[in-house]
């Protein structure tokens, strides 16, 4: 293109020569004419060749711009893509293994319910079982004492000859069920001797049914007691031990079912909610995966698309480089003396004669009436009213001092198309150099403008996220607060619960030593009143004297007759005998009033007091021993449950203090990114102030080279008019 038109340039003064040698006066004048019209197009077409160059360089500024741009934060996405698809993908993951071992978990806590239920159910059926045997084994040992303590009292009371109905209730009492059988045997063998007529060759008015006989019965009866009641006590704590065994059983089964369904539920919850995340990660992850593929194929198409505009803007720009040299070059060549000076040279003579001549054939055709003499004034005064008026037009103040110089110049065809000419070429080269300047201008405003918006984005970005930063941090000191809060207050609770625990643990020790030393005492106190009444009841002599015991012998003097060999012998024999001699009433020897043998009534009262008394010992024990393990489980409980609160808690305030120390961290990094980028948007502002003034102007460059352009046109006016 740039050649053509150097040659089209080339050609024209060529073909305005060659008319020139057989036209007319008036084309000669053409010819000069047409070599300034050529120069004039060639300056149009060299400003617009530049001004084209240099809107073509503020474009592609622009979208090598977007291209920088577009491309790093399409690498960005592309690499946040990828790093975000790895994360999704561990966390899925982590999310399968994390079900499976619920799904594990739940299944071992619902085996655990199960067989802890079924071991609950056996153990109440047991404790059932139990219950009835040890209640049937104690209402039968309360009757069998009742029993015995009414026999006890009736053959205490009756010590003397009375009617069958003691022989009837020593009768039923044989009968008992639980009655061993050594005492049924002697129940059975006292009532066949009492049931035998007069006891020896004794005689009476009367034949009664049952005549007293023995103590021995009785202190059998006693003893039976005793053992009956002691089997009664036993029965009954057998009962409470059992009861509490049971209780204990109980409640660690229980505890074991509610800890395991607490657990199977928090696992559920926790199941679910990690089902609801695998597939919230999953929807995330198909979504990711479509974007970042999104984004790749878009980065690779952009980068082909921004490569080859490259290469096609540097071409086109070096085209428009060699057209605007080859358009100066044809220009340089056209103003050279060559062909610009030949011409006004030469062709202006030729245009005086062709012009003398026909001035002469006018002056012939048209008489002495004309003269030519006021032809330059009229047009000099043509030519200074158009200019001036151009120049008010155009408010062109260049335009109104070539009007004051035309009108005061002695030549206006030669020094005056002189003028015009240079202020057309100026008004030319002006126009090429306010172009280039122009797209400086743009170039540089358009790069300022854009760094300007970038760092105001990462401006108000940083100060975004600091304040989210300092919103964080503040949030998680008052989370922190309150954790440490709360870990005081556990901390607390269990020094306080410790203590008091401590307390109660003294305490209850301290009463089941007591109520043991109490049942001892109180096993004390029965086994002396017993022996004594025991001993009582054989103090002194019987009624009658038993048949297989030889009557004492007495001397003459009315002392006992001491046996050759016995104790008392031996005592009077040795008098260093360490033996002890029983120097009392004996059987046998007569008896000093009635036979006394002791509050024997009385004292049944007593020991079944006694036994009661024992009973509530026995039991004060078990229920305090009981209620000491209940107290120590819920202690243990309680401490176990403040123990995982608190390391929970602790576990959460490390999270929270790193979560705090990065985002503290992170935001002393964003504070001096900030601060960077507003000195950075500080130094593009200042730069854009310092545009302004040469680049931002009230008249826009599109008015200011229309002006140019109808200036330069009301010049090739005033030339036409020369």
């Amino acid at each position: 293109a740039a050649a053509m038109a150097l040659v089209c340039v080339l050609a024209v003064p060529a073909m305005a020569t060659a008319s020139a040698a057989s036209a007319t006066t008036a084309s000669v004048s053409a010819s000069v004419s047409a070599v300034e019209k050529v120069m004039q197009l060639l300056g149009d077409m060299s400003v617009k060749a530049k001004a084209e160059k240099n809107a073509e360089a503020v474009a592609f500024a622009k979208f090598d711009q977007f291209c920088t741009d577009t491309t790093a934060s399409k690498t960005k996405e592309v690499a946040k893509g990828a790093e975000l698809i790895e994360v999704l993908t561990a966390d899925l993951a982590k999310h399968e293994s994390d079900i499976k071992s619920l799904m594990g978990k739940i299944g071992d806590l619902k085996t655990t319910i199960a067989t802890s239920q079924a071991d609950l159910k056996a153990a109440k059926v047991q404790r059932e079982k139990d219950h009835k045997t040890n209640t049937a084994q104690m209402e039968d040992l309360a009757e069998t004492v009742d029993a015995l303590e009414r026999a006890v009292l009736t053959l205490q009371k009756e010590d003397y000859n009375r009617e069958a109905s003691g022989a009837v209730l020593l009768q039923q009492l044989s009968e008992h069920s639980m009655l061993p059988n050594s005492a049924r045997s002697a129940l059975a063998a006292f009532l066949e001797m009492s049931s035998d007529g007069d006891f020896l060759t004794r005689e009476g008015p009367e034949a009664h049914a049952y005549e007293f006989q023995s103590g021995g019965i009785v202190e059998l009866m006693k003893k039976l007691l005793t053992e009956f009641t002691q089997k009664r006590t036993e029965a009954e704590k057998d009962e409470m031990n059992s009861k509490h065994a049971h209780q204990m059983v109980a409640q660690g089964l229980t505890d074991v079912i509610e800890n395991a369904e607490s657990d199977a539920a928090d696992s559920t919850a926790m199941l679910a909610e990690k089902r609801g995340m695998h597939a919230k990660d999953t929807g995330r992850l198909h979504s990711t995966k479509e974007d970042y593929n999104e984004d790749v194929a878009y980065l690779q198409g952009l980068k082909v698309e921004c490569m080859e505009k490259a290469k096609s803007f540097q071409e086109k720009q070096g085209l428009r480089a060699e057209e605007i040299k080859a358009i100066e070059k044809a220009m340089e060549i056209l103003r050279s003396p060559e062909v610009l000076g030949s011409a006004q040279e030469h062709l202006p003579a030729a245009s005086a004669a062709s012009a003398a001549s026909l001035a002469h054939l006018r002056s012939q055709s048209s008489g002495p009436a004309e003269s030519s003499g006021d032809a330059p004034v009229e047009l000099r005064q043509t030519l200074v009213a158009f200019l001036s008026h151009a120049g008010q037009r155009l408010h062109s103040s260049r335009l109104g001092l070539l009007a004051q110089q035309v009108s005061s110049s002695a030549d206006p065809f030669t020094k005056v198309k002189g003028l015009i000419q240079d202020l057309i070429t100026k008004l030319l080269r002006e126009a090429g150099e306010e172009s280039e300047h122009k797209g400086w201008c743009d170039t540089e405003l358009g790069t300022n403008k854009q760094t300007r918006t970038k760092l105001q984005a990462q401006v108000d970005e940083l100060i975004a996220r600091i304040d989210e930063g300092a919103a964080s941090i503040a949030g998680m000191s008052q989370q922190l607060s309150e954790l440490a809060k709360e870990i005081g207050e556990l901390t607390e609770s269990m020094q306080e619960s410790t203590t008091l625990r401590e307390a109660e643990k003294a305490k209850n020790e301290e009463t089941i030593k007591d109520a043991a030393a109490a049942q001892k005492a109180v096993a004390t106190a029965v086994t002396i009143l017993q022996d004594f009444y025991t001993k009582a009841g054989q103090a002194t002599a019987l009624a009658q004297v038993s048949a297989s015991r030889e009557p004492i012998q007495y001397d003459r003097i009315g002392n006992e007759e001491i046996k050759i060999g016995s104790e008392e012998w031996n005592s009077l024999a040795n008098p260093n005998f360490k033996g002890e001699v029983d120097r009392g009433h004996k059987e046998g020897m007569q008896t000093f009033g009635k036979t006394y043998k002791g509050q024997q009534a009385e004292v049944g009262g007593v020991l079944a007091i006694l036994e009661v008394v024992a009973g509530d010992f026995a039991k004060l024990q078990a229920e305090t021993q009981a209620a000491e393990a209940e107290a120590a489980q819920v202690y243990r409980d309680f401490m176990a449950s403040s123990k995982k609160s608190i390391a929970m808690k602790e576990k959460s305030t490390d999270m929270l203090t790193e979560d705090k120390d990065s985002t503290e961290t992170q935001m002393l990094s964003d504070k001096k990114d900030l601060a960077s980028s507003q000195d950075q948007l500080l130094a593009a502002d200042r730069y854009y102030e310092k545009l302004k003034p040469s680049c931002v102007a009230n008249v826009t460059y599109e008015e200011r080279a229309k002006a140019r352009e109808e200036e330069i046109q009301s010049l090739q006016e005033a030339l036409r008019i020369l």
